[in-house]
C-alpha cells in the first residue's frame, strides 16, 4: 500500500511562475481520487503571511507560510523569474528553512531555475544539478561547487531532484507519483490525462540515480563508464584495470557502495534503455533486446521482469495510452516477432 498523506510545500514568492505547481497540484490530486484516499496533502507556502505577486502579477495568499513549523515530505522550489540576488535579500530565512526541511527527511524538487534556492542552501555542495538552459552560466558563477549537468533534463542527487524545462517537470512529477503510489498507477493516470510520455532524453540514469548515492570516487568512475557503455558488450575485468584495481575488489567495492554487484547495476542500466525505448519508440521487443546487449531474447525478457515484475509487452501497454483497433492491427503488423 502506498503510504498515505504526503505533505507537499509548494513554494510560491514574488516572481515565481505558478503553471510550474499547479500542474504538479492537480496530478497528485487526480491519484488522490484514483486511490481514494489522501496520499498527497499540497499547501502553497508563501516566505511570510504577506501576500506575494508572482510572475503573472496576480496577488496571491498561500494556504500557509514556511514559519509554520510543519516538516514536509516533499518541497517542491517553483521556477522563478527575476534576479536571484534581490530574491535573496528579500527572502534571507528560505535557504536555512529549506535545509532543515531536507535534514528531516524531506525530498526537494527544484523546477528550472527553482534549484537556486537548494544551491543556496547547501543542498548541491560536490553533487549534481541541472536548471533552464539560461540560468546555467549564472549558477556556475555563484555555485562553483555544484556540478552543474546539461546534458541531462532530470537529475537527482542526495534526495535534491532538478529538471531544466517544462517538459521534464511533469516528468518529474509522474515519477514522483509513481514512487509513491507504483507502476500501475501511474500509467493508468498517464492514460487517464492524456499525458504524452514521449521525450527526446533518456529517462534511464535517472530511474538509477539512487545508487549514486555514496562517495567512493573510483566506483563513480567505474559507474561513468558503465552509464556510457553499457549497450556494449562489458569485460569487468578491463573495468577494473581501467579504474586500478583488481575484478574481485570491484565488485566488493561497487556492492559495498550500491548495495548491488556491478552486473546488477549493468543490468539494471539496460533494463532501464529498454524501458526507454519501449514507451518512446514502435521498435519490436527483440530488436530493444539486441539494442541493449541482449542477444538473447528468452533471458532479456526474463531479466527484464524480474527487475520491473512486468513482460516487456505488458510493460509497453501499460505505460502507454490506449490505442484504437486500428492502430493495434498496425502495430502487431509492424512488430510480429514480439
Amino acid at each position: 500500500m502506498p503510504q498515505a498523506n504526503w505533505r507537499v510545500a509548494l513554494l510560491s514568492h514574488e516572481g515565481v511562475w505558478e503553471s510550474s505547481f499547479y500542474t504538479a497540484m492537480d496530478v497528485y490530486q487526480s491519484a488522490n481520487l484514483r486511490q481514494q484516499d489522501v496520499l498527497f496533502s499540497c499547501e502553497i507556502l508563501t516566505p511570510t503571511e504577506t501576500p506575494v505577486l508572482p510572475f503573472n502579477d496576480r496577488p496571491r495568499s498561500g494556504d500557509s507560510h514556511i514559519g509554520n513549523g510543519v516538516h514536509y515530505d516533499l518541497i517542491v522550489l517553483s521556477h522563478y523569474w527575476g534576479d536571484f540576488e534581490d530574491a535573496l535579500q528579500r527572502y534571507p530565512q528560505l535557504p536555512s528553512w529549506i535545509k532543515q526541511q531536507h535534514n528531516h527527511g524531506a525530498l526537494i524538487s527544484g523546477v528550472n531555475s527553482g534549484i537556486f534556492w537548494a544551491a543556496e542552501a547547501g543542498l548541491l555542495d560536490n553533487l549534481r544539478a541541472t536548471s533552464h538552459w539560461r540560468n546555467f552560466d549564472e549558477f556556475r558563477q555563484r555555485y562553483p561547487q555544484v556540478n552543474w549537468t546539461e546534458d541531462q533534463s532530470l537529475v537527482v542527487d542526495n534526495n535534491v531532484y532538478s529538471t531544466n524545462g517544462g517538459n521534464a517537470g511533469m516528468d518529474l512529477t509522474m515519477h514522483l507519483v509513481e514512487k509513491i503510489c507504483g507502476h500501475e498507477t501511474a500509467s493508468r493516470m498517464r492514460r487517464d490525462i492524456t499525458y504524452d510520455y514521449q521525450r527526446n532524453y533518456d529517462l534511464t540514469l535517472f530511474n538509477i540515480a539512487g545508487m549514486r548515492q555514496h562517495k567512493d570516487s573510483s566506483i563513480h568512475r567505474a559507474q561513468d563508464w558503465l552509464d556510457q557503455h553499457f549497450m556494449d558488450k562489458v569485460e569487468f575485468e578491463t573495468l577494473a584495470d581501467q579504474i586500478g584495481m583488481s575484478r574481485r575488489t570491484l565488485i566488493r567495492r561497487f556492492q559495498k557502495a550500491t548495495g548491488d554487484k556491478p552486473t546488477r547495476y549493468l543490468q539494471r542500466l539496460r533494463v532501464e534503455s529498454a524501458k526507454h525505448q519501449l514507451i518512446n519508440t514502435e521498435d519490436s521487443i527483440k530488436t530493444i533486446s539486441l539494442n541493449v546487449g541482449y542477444q538473447d531474447f528468452g533471458y532479456f525478457s526474463s531479466l527484464f521482469k524480474s527487475i520491473t515484475e512486468l513482460s516487456p509487452r505488458q510493460f509497453r501497454s501499460h505505460s502507454r495510452p490506449s490505442r484504437s483497433e486500428g492502430e493495434k492491427n498496425t502495430l502487431e503488423k509492424i512488430s510480429v516477432d514480439q
